[in-house]
């Protein structure tokens, strides 16, 4: 069993996420790939205040889910645009491009899950 409580978790800021734009702040929910029987390599909750973007990138053998907890996101994958809200999922597949962006006025909290082809 793992259980960790939220005031445990270690807030690690990330500048320029990916080539984005501002700090996104992250917090391991599970350390991977050993909390993650070796079929993942992260499962995150990421905080991006107003204006932070976590930059286009390629997923290779991967996908990865994100469940937007709250906040409002602009999402671009394989050139599509999405505008997201609380409790929309999306999922990037192996070879999707994506890239995300908290555009609103409150911080975007989402749930990120990377695992393995």
């Amino acid at each position: 069993m793992i259980y960790r409580k939220k005031s445990d978790l270690e807030v690690v800021p990330i500048e320029n996420c990916m080539g984005g734009k501002g700090t996104v702040s992250m917090e391991k929910l599970l350390y991977a790939p050993e909390e993650m029987l070796g079929k993942g390599r992260a499962y995150v909750r990421h905080t991006l205040n107003p204006g932070v973007a976590i930059g286009s990138h390629k997923h290779e053998k991967e996908m990865e889910t994100m469940v937007i907890v709250s906040g409002r996101a602009v999402h671009k994958i394989n050139g599509e645009v999405q505008l997201l809200e609380a409790g929309d999922i999306i999922a990037a597949e192996p070879g999707d491009t994506h890239e995300i962006a908290n555009e609103g006025e409150e911080p975007l909290v989402l749930i990120a899950q990377v695992l393995y082809e």
